[in-house]
């Protein structure tokens, strides 16, 4: 196996995917990642898990760049920008401008949630198939991934929700200007 791109990578910049090719690449990347997961659970030696590993991490790497496209792009939709956005659609940058703007919209936030899922994704990004040769590592490290989504969710329906309560607004006002007139 090799890091290079393969059929099921999204074509070019993954910026520049529509909507749905955007959703439709991710739950691809979901399940690849998934299944490559499983394959490192069941494999029989730590030998066997750092063969295995690249075939892991490079579905987790993909799965993260369309997930923080997805949720920038979101993100950039809802809310004035406080940070510039991402000049790249690496999985850094995307991430530093997601987590810096949520940072700013909440800077009195001391849950750790988003600290807690700066340390996993850089963690993730740093890893290499040797440090997935303990069964209890790739346990932890899927949980982290985990995790990292679900603060990723977070972020998105936090996103969707002001997008709806912008449209709701702009609804509303539309339809007084129209009573009024």
């Amino acid at each position: 196996m090799s890091d290079g791109p393969d059929a099921e990578d999204p074509p070019g910049d993954p910026a520049q995917l529509t909507a749905y090719e955007l959703w439709e690449h991710t739950r691809r990347a979901g399940q690849r990642v998934t299944a490559a997961g499983e394959r490192l659970v069941a494999a029989r030696s730590a030998r066997d898990r750092v063969a295995l590993a690249p075939g892991f991490l490079r579905p987790v790497r993909q799965l993260l760049t369309l997930r923080l496209v997805a949720v920038a792009r979101a993100r950039r939709r809802a809310f004035p920008l406080q940070v510039p956005p991402a000049g790249a659609s690496g999985i850094a940058s995307l991430w530093a401008e997601v987590f810096w703007a949520s940072r700013a919209r909440s800077p009195d936030d001391d849950s750790g949630v988003l600290q807690a899922a700066d340390v996993s994704i850089r963690g993730l990004l740093a890893l290499e198939p040797a440090d997935l040769a303990d069964l209890d590592a790739v346990r932890v490290w899927w949980e982290r991934l985990e995790e990292v989504e679900a603060t990723l969710d977070g972020l998105d329906v936090e996103a969707q929700a002001a997008e709806e309560l912008h449209r709701s607004v702009a609804e509303e006002d539309r339809q007084e200007r129209r009573g009024a007139s």
